[in-house]
């Protein structure tokens, strides 16, 4: 074997070498960067949730009894703080739904949104569709962002129609 066979050899082993331990550095930075990842998911979600329960609690300590009588009775029988109430209430878990949609958490999971749209003191109540109909809060939100909100925006639909019985105009809503 000439010398330059050899070398030829050696390169060929050292490139071997190289190669085997950067693919072994792209598996540890791919299970790290996994972690990261799934920490990064269960933050949010954990934020999300104490959002919501902070929303729920704040929403429970400024209903009055006469307010929660109100409830599904509609909008128009409460008197302006008390829509202020429901209105900030609607917005703050508006708020934190469209930022999970945003941030793609559980978008694959649509009873998620669904179930939030319909008993999250969303939709189950007619002072909550009232909002909802009665504002760019409720479907109008997504026309202002389709791109970004569309599958939310019917999810939302989707759970109105199902709670009322109502069939809405997708084009025109």
């Amino acid at each position: 074997m000439e010398l330059i066979e050899i070398a030829q050899l050696v390169t060929g082993v050292a490139t071997l070498l190289v190669a085997t331990v950067l693919i072994w550095q792209m598996i540890i930075q791919k299970r790290t960067l996994d972690i990261a990842h799934n920490d990064a998911d269960s933050n949010v979600s954990l934020m999300a949730m104490d959002t919501r329960s902070r929303t729920n609690e704040w929403f429970a300590e400024n209903c009055t009894p006469e307010m929660a009588d109100k409830l599904d009775k509609g909008l128009d029988t409460f008197t302006e703080k008390e829509k202020l109430v429901i209105n900030t209430y609607w917005r703050n878990t508006m708020r934190v739904l469209s930022t999970e949609w945003r941030l793609g958490r559980l978008t694959d999971q649509r009873w998620y949104y669904k179930n939030t749209f319909k008993n999250e003191g969303m939709l189950h109540l007619k002072a909550f569709r009232d909002v909802y109909n009665s504002n760019a809060l409720g479907r109008d939100l997504s026309k202002q962002y389709a791109s970004a909100y569309s599958g939310m925006r019917d999810l939302g639909i989707e759970a109105y129609e199902e709670v009322t019985g109502e069939v809405i105009d997708r084009e025109n809503n």
